[in-house]
């Protein structure tokens, strides 16, 4: 796997800690909207969450319609809750 980038493993280890983000999926005027249901991470970038749900790092856990808005929620995958374990082991060594 490619090497992550300092952003990624930040976003990674905001999901690691249980964040979740939902993603407005459904074709309207919300399209890609964002929001997170409990804390926020203190950098969030579209870019950088598509690169590690792209590579398996996140997945879509759960969806819900409001008001016929598809919203899909995206947490930590199996993969990438090994990668950060990796990565954590990895800082420790050091």
């Amino acid at each position: 796997m490619k090497k992550l980038s300092i952003h990624q493993i930040e976003l990674l280890t905001f999901f690691y800690n249980g964040g979740i983000v939902e993603f407005c999926t459904s074709v309207s005027p919300k399209l890609g909207d964002y929001h997170f249901p409990t804390e926020k991470p203190i950098k969030f970038s579209k870019t950088v969450f598509f690169s590690l749900a792209r590579i398996g790092l996140l997945k879509e856990t759960k969806e819900e319609m409001e008001f016929g808005i598809r919203w899909s929620n995206f947490s930590i995958s199996e993969k990438g809750m090994k990668l950060h374990n990796e990565l954590e082991g990895r800082d420790e060594n050091s």
